[in-house]
């Protein structure tokens, strides 16, 4: 995409931006608090966290981002694939593939990008663990694209259970 040739639409499948790099997930004391759990448990999460990097690789100008995180549970590799508008065409299909979550179960996978190309927006739906659900992720560069935020959100299917949310 280009100052030239701009897509339509708020959904788009090509980026404005590249968010491919390696990146260090850092704790602070907002991010603590946000993912509330009892004591024990954040301490146990964090100690996972804390040594959590992510290396993002993203091709075919956005179409697609594929995220390599590795701790201490293991590595979680998935290829994130956008659709939406483009500079070609406006109209389009929503893209859903398969997805092998962190903890193995297969899921739906949908991406897009948004706020003019400089936001990456995935879905994994039809997730079973932890009472069943839908996660959505928001990934955008701060600090002058030195700084990869991910905002991600846990729907329940339990309608009555809060939303579980975390950015880092």
């Amino acid at each position: 995409i280009s100052a030239k040739n701009p897509t339509s639409g708020s959904r788009w499948a090509t980026a404005a931006v590249d968010l491919s790099g390696e990146f260090t997930i850092v704790a602070d004391d907002d991010f603590k608090k946000e993912i509330g759990q009892p004591m024990w448990v954040r301490t146990i999460a964090l100690g996972i966290i804390g040594i959590t990097a992510e290396k993002v690789v993203q091709s075919e100008e956005g179409r697609t981002l594929l995220i390599r995180g590795a701790n201490a549970r293991g590595v979680w590799e998935r290829t994130l694939v956008s659709s939406g508008a483009d500079a070609m065409n406006d109209d389009y299909t929503p893209l859903k593939v398969p997805i092998i979550t962190a903890d193995g179960e297969e899921v739906e996978g949908e991406a897009w990008w948004e706020g003019q190309g400089t936001v990456h927006l995935s879905w994994m739906r039809g997730v079973d663990k932890y009472g069943g659900g839908d996660f959505e992720s928001k990934r955008y560069l701060e600090d002058n694209g030195n700084v990869l935020v991910c905002e991600s959100v846990f729907y329940h299917r339990d309608t009555a259970i809060e939303p579980a949310r975390v950015k880092w």
